[in-house]
């Protein structure tokens, strides 16, 4: 296959179609005033010379804009047709070979190198032989092959430009229509992981406050203004991941989890959080850990929950682990982990980041490691 075929689209589909390429049809029309220089020079045409030159232009012109009124492109019967409308002109003794131009420039409509070249030569040969027998000057037939290859040329290279210019267009789209996909999916993740976390922490100490409102009012009434500022902060977030502002700190979530973790009667143990920083790269383990403790809330049935951090000489994290032992309380041997939407938002959040989410089970429950390269 050659290069050309890669570009050129099915005839008849208009969404391939390259509309731009008309107004060059248009232009090309300026030929037709070669047709009656012959006249000017050597006197006026017979009459009937004159009407049936202007009958075959018409019928020209209908050929030659049919195409562009029916979003197809030529064929070889409209090629050969003009073809035919040049030697039947050639009587009148007007430029006849304008005609031939015209044919060889349609011949850059074609799918195939190979077919539009055989069609040029054929042209040029019915041309050479066309003026032999009709004892014409082969001179002025070889000036009218020259400048019909040549506007075959040019009339190639702008439609192999459109056409990549069309392909071009369509690769933009894709890439508007790909990068507003990956933001939607960006969008979900974020408001999923932000609301899924809030909503269970509000449900936890809802909960709470209504077991603490007839015995302990104070810190009900302690757990209700919670619930108020984690609803606020939420409705703050969520509005930032909608704009795509949202940075997660990672201190700022350990703190979350540890009240998280309190409110749900779950203990916690934290190791080596002690050279813990913020660094730009860190939100991503930071929605890891939110999501993460959503989880051990809602799922895994614990009454213990061990965060562990790995960081560099800089203090940078580039790896955390989320233990629980929600199996060795309910006595029952760990289930293989399902993954649902936040799993999964987080498996795809740390790979586009380069790291990796791997859960594993322990003797106690399910461990949950989420690293980064750093």
């Amino acid at each position: 296959m050659t290069e050309i075929e890669t570009f050129i689209p099915l005839p008849g589909n208009k969404e391939d179609n390259w509309p731009s390429f008309n107004r060059y049809r248009v232009s090309y029309l300026v030929y037709l005033l070669i047709y009656p220089i012959p006249w000017l020079i050597h006197g006026a045409p017979t009459l009937p010379a004159a009407l049936f030159s202007a009958g075959a232009t018409g019928v020209f012109l209908l050929l030659y804009f049919a195409p562009y009124r029916n979003d197809r492109y030529y064929g070889l019967p409209e090629i050969i047709f003009t073809a035919l409308i040049g030697f039947a002109t050639a009587w009148t003794q007007g430029d006849w070979l304008v005609f031939n131009i015209y044919a060889t420039a349609m011949c850059a409509c074609f799918r195939q190198m190979r077919q539009a070249v055989l069609t040029i030569v054929c042209l040029q040969i019915a041309l050479f032989a066309f003026v032999w027998l009709q004892d014409k000057s082969m001179l002025h037939a070889s000036i009218g092959a020259f400048f019909s290859i040549i506007t075959y040329i040019g009339t190639w290279m702008q439609w192999k430009l459109g056409l990549q210019n069309l392909q071009l267009r369509k690769a933009q789209h894709e890439i508007r229509t790909l990068a507003a996909t990956a933001e939607r999916e960006r969008i979900a993740r974020d408001v999923h992981d932000l609301l899924g976390h809030s909503l269970t922490v509000i449900s936890v100490k809802a909960e709470l406050a209504n077991r603490l409102f007839e015995t302990h009012p104070d810190r009900a009434q302690r757990e209700l203004q919670d619930i108020t500022q984690i609803a606020r902060t939420s409705l703050k977030e969520v509005r930032e991941a909608v704009t795509g502002m949202n940075g997660a700190s990672l201190q700022h979530e350990l703190e979350r989890a540890r009240k998280a973790l309190e409110a749900a009667s779950i203990s916690l143990t934290i190791h080596h959080a002690e050279r813990l920083e913020d660094h730009p790269q860190s939100s991503v383990l930071a929605m890891a850990l939110r999501e993460a403790v959503t989880n051990v809330i809602r799922h895994s049935g614990a009454r213990h929950c061990t965060i562990s951090f790995d960081c560099d000489a800089g203090g940078q994290p580039c790896a955390i682990r989320i233990e629980d032992d929600g199996a060795e309380q309910s006595g029952r041997s760990p289930a293989p982990p399902q993954e649902g939407n936040g799993l999964r938002g987080m498996r795809t959040r740390l790979a586009a980041a380069g790291g990796s989410l791997m859960l594993s089970h322990t003797s106690s429950g399910l461990r949950l490691t989420a690293s980064i390269t750093p």
